[in-house]
């Protein structure tokens, strides 16, 4: 056929141009606010859900296929067995496997498909010379996919017995084909090409009976301008009763494109009705590439279903009155080089719908994309890299990523480029996220869109050496509409000044700002000092200004200075706990043992009575903590309580909390912004901070429910602490998991943590235990023992950020 050998030359041109690579697109509402992605991903090939809707897995033009959680907003695992190009994943509807086509080039013939187990990850099947589109019988039994590259045989395949069960040979030219539900049926579609330097073509639809393998009936359009079976071909509705059949036509070479579906009756072959018609009018052959239908897929319900085609549009369509319902949001990618016509031959449609008909992930060259079908929204974009970084973007913003995913993000405010570490505090959110992959809405929320410019910052006026132990830093901000918020100075990546603008008193105001005086502890040699200002609602801090002060100042020991606090008796009694005062005492003891010999000093001051342990009395200890350390110390801050998180903050729950209301909790608990700022003011440059905040299921049932419902998760809100403060945070266990207690009289993450500063956490035995070796440490032992002691998972938080150090002396 003519246009389909312009295809084969484009894809030639296209492979032979690199543009199985290509750019994602993040889509926002604003256009004076751009987010984008700076790095070229994989062409995504193939989506598929899990029966439980839970997971996501995306195959890729590489062979990489990735799992992502939708319960938990983040990728899970990455396979890279396929040396082929990722052509089909199918997850069984039991959830026990997922089945993954690899296909080679039409030529050589060369499919091969692997089964994966989901949760392990490994191998536990191969099926050579099967590839193409992949289909599972209802109960997970069979699989269905096509044989050889472009051969005329369709296998259908036993995955527990592991043997053949029967093969279709269709002697109608190049096949693909689909089983149904009960596994009873399978159709099949396909190309004859009689013909040499000219088009002689045959479009055929056929119905097998799996049990006999004898044809039922069979369909042909005979004609090149006529009627063309797509290459999305035949699905079988939820019920297995009618299978639905795409065509594309062009009834002249200088006429327009028209597309519709057929929807037929499994057993009969009736036609029951034309669905869709739609005319594109053109005149250019690629345009027919462009709006080709090449997958579609019913809703469970069976009433209506999604189609894709080329050109990256997905529309919804209803079975019953032949009504487009709804056209989705679409993304406009391309790789810079050919058309995306031409890229998607490489890459056509995939879509796949959750069980419960609310949400569909679909494929659009360089991320997978899931979509509210209510509205027809983009609600989520999964990225994966080469590199193995991975990131998951929501058009309000919001965003989760792996350790260093968030380094492709690219953010503009005004054509002005921004990193994203301006933005993170505010919209680093995998609580977020998670709601939208679940098919809810961000709209009560802000978004990116929203986004005020933060102020334009340089120091001025300030020396690059001293022979003090303190500098004066001049630090002029001038306002880009967006309004002044909190300020904040690092000392060699360690928050030491976090103020907010009512406290600062500018002693000049010009065209070029206002300048603003502030007193900065120094280190004997090289500080480096980074300065940031937030725009006026604190979502967007601006670009740093830094510099360099060489303090020349005599050397000093450092000085180990801690507050340590247990909390065990609460003003409301049912909050009240068993180890909280020994696991304090524990690591206090354990501080003051192995800090001799490193340290000039060490002062630990113990809060445990519930006198000591009230909201006051441990803001009033870090004050004077402010007061006492200096900037070569080590500050440590420990405390064994509750802790939780409402509305995004942090909420540390001290012994003067009585109610486990809401509003009365945040008027009583001690937040994460004042923790932040408490701790961000104590001068020393290293810090470590421990929270063993166990069962926050135990501070009341309305609690409880509160915490699946309200604000980010603990992980994240540690996260955000850590990088604020510029500190190690060491914390006991995420929001919904029960810290274990009852482990040789303390809880386990305090156990595991002092064993750790005694010793065991020195992995490379050179008599120091270091902040990143004991991070690492806690985050294998505490699971470790959880599981093999007690049978119950517990997984601490670990985020050491800022300056790596020794903690303690633990060699002779």
């Amino acid at each position: 056929m003519f246009f389909r050998f312009v295809i084969l030359i484009l894809a030639i041109a296209a492979m032979l141009s690199g543009c199985a690579e290509v750019t994602p697109q993040i889509k926002l509402s604003n256009s004076k606010i751009s987010m984008g992605v700076r790095n070229s991903v994989t062409l995504v090939t193939a989506v598929d859900y899990s029966a439980d809707g839970n997971i996501v897995v995306t195959g890729s033009y590489d062979g990489t296929v990735n799992l992502w959680s939708v319960k938990n907003a983040r990728r899970l695992a990455q396979f890279k067995g396929c040396t082929h190009p990722v052509t089909s994943v199918a997850y069984s509807p039991d959830g026990k496997m997922i089945a993954i086509a690899c296909t080679g080039a039409a030529a050589s013939g060369n499919n091969e498909t692997f089964l994966l187990n989901p949760v392990s990850g490994e191998v536990i099947g191969r099926i050579d010379d099967i590839g193409g589109k992949l289909s599972f019988t209802s109960d997970g039994r069979f699989i269905l996919g096509s044989v050889g590259g472009r051969g005329n045989e369709l296998k259908l395949w036993d995955v527990q017995g592991s043997r053949e069960v029967r093969s279709f040979n269709y002697p109608h030219g190049e096949v693909g084909g689909s089983v149904s539900p009960d596994g009873k049926y399978v159709v099949a579609w396909g190309l004859e090409d009689e013909g040499m330097l000219m088009p002689s073509f045959t479009y055929t639809v056929s119905m097998f009976a799996t049990d006999t393998g004898r044809e039922i009936w069979h369909k042909a359009w005979d004609s090149i301008w006529t009627e063309k079976v797509t290459r999305g071909g035949a699905v079988f509705s939820p019920d297995g009763g009618r299978v639905l059949v795409a065509f594309n036509r062009k009834p002249g070479l200088l006429a327009g494109v028209e597309t519709s579906f057929g929807l037929y009756a499994t057993v009969t072959g009736k036609r029951i009705r034309e669905i869709g018609r739609t005319s594109y009018p053109s005149t250019i052959s690629l345009d027919l590439i462009y709006n080709e239908v090449a997958a579609f897929k019913f809703l469970p319900d069976g009433n209506s279903f999604l189609s894709g085609d080329l050109g990256g549009h997905y529309r919804q369509w209803s079975i019953s009155d032949d009504e487009l319902i709804r056209e989705f949001s679409n993304a406009q990618e391309s790789n810079g080089v050919v058309d995306r016509a031409t890229t998607n031959l490489m890459s056509s449609p995939f879509i796949s719908v959750s069980p419960d008909g609310r949400v569909a992930v679909t494929n659009s060259l360089a991320a997978a994309r899931i979509y509210n079908i209510e509205n027809g929204k983009e609600v989520a974009t999964l990225i994966g890299f080469a590199d193995g970084e991975w990131l998951i973007t929501t058009p309000s913003g919001y965003y989760n990523s792996s350790a260093k995913g968030d380094q492709y993000l690219d953010v503009r405010v005004g054509g002005k480029p921004y990193s994203v570490s301006q933005l993170r505090e505010s919209f680093y959110r995998p609580d977020l996220v998670k709601l939208a992959l679940a098919g809810n809405t961000l709209d009560g929320y802000r978004k990116v869109a929203d986004i005020k410019q933060p102020p334009a910052i340089s120091i001025v006026d300030t020396p690059a050496s001293v022979t003090t132990d303190q500098v004066t830093l001049s630090l002029q901000v001038k306002d880009q509409g967006g309004g002044m918020g909190d300020v904040r100075l690092y000392r060699n990546g360690t928050a030491v000044v976090l103020e907010k603008t009512r406290n600062l008193q500018a002693v000049s105001n010009s065209a070029d700002g206002q300048v603003l005086h502030y007193t900065v502890s120094l280190e004997l040699g090289k500080n480096t000092i980074k300065a940031i200002v937030f725009n006026g609602d604190n979502t967007m801090q601006s670009s740093s200004a830094t510099i360099d002060i060489d303090a020349k100042i005599a050397a000093r020991k450092p000085a180990l200075y801690a507050v340590v606090v247990g909390i065990q008796n609460f003003l409301n009694p049912r909050l009240d706990l068993s180890y909280s005062v020994a696991d304090a005492k524990l690591f206090a003891d354990t501080l003051e043992q192995h800090g001799k010999g490193l340290y000039s000093d060490i002062r630990v001051k113990k809060l445990l009575t519930q006198a000591e342990t009230s909201k006051e009395a441990i803001v009033a200890a870090l004050a004077e903590a402010r007061k006492e350390v200096k900037p070569e110390d080590l500050f440590v801050f420990y405390v064994a309580s509750h802790g939780t998180i409402d509305d995004g903050q942090y909420l540390l729950i001290t012994s003067n909390v009585g109610s486990t209301n809401y509003t009365k909790l945040k008027q009583e608990a001690l937040s994460q912004d004042k923790l932040k700022d408490m701790i961000s003011n104590i001068s020393a440059s290293k810090k470590l901070v421990v929270l063993d905040t166990c069962d926050a299921g135990k501070m009341g049932d309305a609690l409880q429910v509160a915490l699946l419902t309200r604000g980010m998760s603990d992980d994240t809100a540690m996260n955000i602490l850590s990088r604020a403060v510029g500190s190690t945070i060491l914390s006991a266990a995420t929001s919904d998991q029960e810290a274990v207690e009852g482990y040789k009289g303390h809880g386990l993450f305090t156990y595991v943590v002092s064993q750790g500063l005694a010793g065991e956490a020195d992995a490379n035995h050179d008599g120091f235990v270091k902040t990143l070796e004991l991070a690492d440490y806690v985050d294998s032992t505490v699971p470790e023992l959880a599981m093999d002691v007690f049978k119950h998972r517990q997984y601490p938080i670990v985020s050491p950020t800022g300056e790596g150090f020794p903690l303690v002396k633990v060699g002779k």
